[in-house]
């Protein structure tokens, strides 16, 4: 199996070279009564922060905030309209789709004081060296309704460890959370990662590409652009691979669900957070207290909701939940303290796969609830006021 951290350590040098030069760039350009910036992807593990935002959640708490995005292909971040309509008329597969690490970056970088991030790019930016801090907890898939699922072509066998050879299988453009669940599915399956495994450099463009692959082997594609991914799942390129729920149904005619996360891994390990830099955490508690509060008011707003309004069919972004067999998009805690435990098993999942070296990082020193819990007491809640704990 072909291992990842030739590539991690180049990431370890860059980071902890440009750490010092990035704090200050943060901290020079945050200017005084200014917006609170946010780096934003768009996805289930997010969705509710966008409800917020179009809502004026921020602002009835006196609150200026902006959120930036970019397109897939795109390297500019411009500012996302207030309107989830007209963000998504920029189309929902190609807008917000920023990595975990890239929103980091930028982050350090001056652009955001904030930034929206999964759980494996923000382990994999702490292992480089890069001074951030997780805040608060996002959406997060949920046990015995994940939001992901390992499907495959309709026709394919899955019994056996030989039916995937000479099969071409995804995981998309991500942080690493989707190929390590890509790996752990094929290694649940029986699949031995190291000898039975080719890792392809990128997705064949056509059949006939495909046809030249070696057919002794499982041919695993990771980190694939979305665009190329659908074009690969049209001309037949694509076997199946790891998937979001919010893309599965319309895949249905030619895929079968084969199993869901709950089946080979912990759903709960596949969340989003909210992250900054100790610094900007350090000088701007209030603001960022104030934050925390709307985003729990809105998820208390949420939960307080009937099923049929959170399950009914909407634009991405606007829909709450989803019932698609038992299964279900992200869900968000009205306590979204941050489980420095979760995260540990996903350094345990990285390490295993080779994304990170093997040294031993305190995570702890990552995590700060103290603003979540001060939002909460602010608002007199607790766990006990949780109308739907993590339910459609």
């Amino acid at each position: 199996m072909e291992n990842s951290s030739p590539r991690l350590k180049l990431a370890l040098s860059a980071g902890l070279l440009a750490c010092a030069a990035l704090i200050s760039v943060n901290a020079a350009e945050k200017k005084e009564g200014g917006p609170v910036r946010i780096g934003y992807f768009h996805g289930g593990r997010t969705a509710l922060l966008l409800r917020l935002y179009e809502t004026d959640g921020f602002r009835k708490k006196g609150l200026n905030v902006e959120y930036y995005a970019k397109t897939l292909r795109g390297s500019e971040y411009t500012k996302v309209p207030e309107s989830i309509e007209e963000f998504n008329e920029g189309g929902t597969d190609d807008v917000g789709k920023s990595k975990g690490t890239e929103l980091i970056d930028m982050m350090l970088a001056g652009k955001f004081d904030l930034a929206m991030v999964g759980e494996s790019s923000f382990i994999f930016s702490v292992y480089a060296g890069k001074p951030i801090v997780a805040i608060a907890e996002l959406g997060h898939d949920v046990n015995g309704q994940a939001g992901h699922v390992f499907l495959m072509r309709k026709g394919l066998k899955t019994d056996k460890p030989a039916d995937y050879f000479g099969k071409v299988l995804v995981s998309r453009r991500a942080g690493p959370g989707d190929a390590i669940f890509l790996r752990e599915y094929l290694e649940h399956a029986g699949v031995n990662l190291k000898t039975q495994v080719l890792h392809l450099a990128a997705l064949p463009k056509t059949p006939e590409e495909k046809e030249l692959l070696p057919r002794n082997k499982v041919l695993v594609a990771e980190d694939v652009f979305e665009d190329d991914m659908r074009k690969g799942v049209r001309n037949g390129v694509v076997d199946g691979g790891y998937f979001h729920l919010m893309g599965v149904p319309k895949k249905m005619n030619e895929f079968n669900l084969v199993q869901s996360l709950d089946e080979f891994g912990d759903p709960e390990l596949s969340h989003a957070l909210l992250v900054c830099t100790r610094e900007f955490l350090n000088a701007n508690r209030g603001t960022l207290t104030a934050l925390l509060e709307a985003y729990i008011e809105r998820i208390k707003y949420e939960h307080g909701l009937s099923y049929e309004e959170r399950t009914r069919p909407q634009a991405k972004g606007l829909q709450m939940a989803m019932d698609f067999r038992g299964l279900n998009y992200p869900q968000y805690d009205l306590v979204p303290t941050v489980s420095a435990g979760l995260l540990y098993e996903v350094d345990k999942l990285l390490k295993k796969h080779g994304f990170i070296g093997k040294k031993t990082v305190k995570i702890d020193n990552y995590v700060d609830n103290g603003l979540v819990n001060a939002a909460l007491k602010n608002l007199n809640l607790t766990e006990k006021d949780d109308l739907r704990p993590s339910k459609y």
